[in-house]
């Protein structure tokens, strides 16, 4: 086994933004390969380049490079006595800090080690330990590749469907995903729609730009099923099997957001609405959608229209959805999207 991390690897940074194993978790996975324990094995695929890039078992990997890091932990949080210092949580999941192992199972006598403290015996154990490993090669068609690490990580609770759709369709390209990420961190709309920043460290931001993207652009592919209708169109964007342009649409994207966050910031245009136009309720996709897309079909009559006007199109058109049974529990089918969209778009228009 390879005591650092080796040239010829690579974790991508999306890949790596996944890594969430505590640090109980770590040294649990460490301790099997010390009791020599069999592990799932590790799914890499070979660039052109020649580097091989982590397809799967990122938890496991990240562990064994964070174990072996070169880096340093400080004096304080060295040893039995120092393993609850704070250091440790603040770099649970940074691979260039160095793990040091929790009282194991079986193996208690590890609680306070690193691999620098280890017993040289443990030590030359671990180098010697045995991970199987998978590589797709390079000539492997991208769509395999994205298929594998798709349906590898589908049942994985712990990570939010867009991180997925994020890592998974860069087997394809990196040209959209990196758009979706950078587009994302548009002021205007963090502010607009007023996310939770748990929420926006799991990928929430950049889904509901892919969201805004899809609903626009590609409306007529809805039939039940959310996820799959953004996931469809994000891999068919990668693929250039549809057309994007990209500085028209962020063009788009930052006209929409500039007119909306005016109106009705902190998430506010995306909530339900009392007879008084008060603001109730969680975060609603559907509103979400209806809204900036009815909005982004309507640019300039929009523009036309002070903030305050503005404001109570948008309060009105959210009652308005209401009293049709637009939005709401049960409203996401096919006939109901499709008369949200069109409610909206003839909404501004006016």
């Amino acid at each position: 086994m390879y005591y650092a991390k080796p040239p010829e690897v690579n974790i991508n940074p999306d890949f790596q933004r996944l890594f969430r194993w505590t640090r109980e978790q770590q040294s649990s996975f460490i301790e099997s390969l010390i009791l020599e324990i069999p592990i799932p094995p590790l799914f890499f695929y070979e660039r052109e380049d020649g580097v091989w890039e982590l397809l799967d078992r990122l938890q496991r990997f990240s562990t064994v490079l964070r174990f072996f890091s070169n880096g340093e932990i400080p004096k304080e949080a060295q040893g039995i006595k120092g393993n609850e210092d704070e250091w440790h949580d603040e770099h649970e999941n940074d691979l260039t800090a160095p793990l040091q192992l929790l009282a194991g199972e079986y193996l208690t006598h590890l609680q306070g080690l690193s691999f620098a403290s280890l017993p040289t015996q443990l030590q030359l154990n671990l180098k010697r330990a045995r991970l199987q490993i998978y590589i797709l090669k390079r000539e492997t068609d991208p769509m395999y590749k994205y298929e594998i690490f798709k349906r590898l990580n589908r049942g994985g609770s712990e990570i939010a469907d867009q991180e997925i759709r994020n890592c998974s369709v860069r087997m394809l390209s990196n040209e959209f995903p990196d758009f979706l990420q950078h587009i994302a961190k548009n002021a205007d709309f963090i502010r607009a729609v007023g996310l939770p920043e748990e929420q926006q460290k799991r990928g929430g931001l950049e889904e509901l730009v892919l969201r805004f993207f899809t609903t626009k652009n590609y409306s007529e592919h809805f039939t039940h099923d959310v996820s799959r209708f953004l996931t469809d169109y994000m891999q068919e964007v990668a693929r250039k099997s549809l057309s994007f342009n990209q500085d028209a649409e962020k063009q788009t994207f930052d006209a929409v957001w500039s007119l909306i966050v005016e109106a009705l910031p902190d998430g506010q245009a995306f909530q339900g609405k009392s007879e008084d136009n008060k603001s109730f309720g969680p975060f609603s996709p559907t509103l979400f959608e209806m809204i900036s897309v009815g909005v982004a079909n309507n640019l300039d009559p929009v523009r036309k229209l002070s903030a305050e006007p503005r404001r109570e199109k948008i309060v009105e058109l959210i009652k308005e959805a209401k009293r049709q049974n637009l939005t709401g529990s049960g409203s996401n089918t096919r006939k109901k999207f499709a008369k949200r969209l069109e409610l909206a778009t003839d909404w501004f228009k006016k």
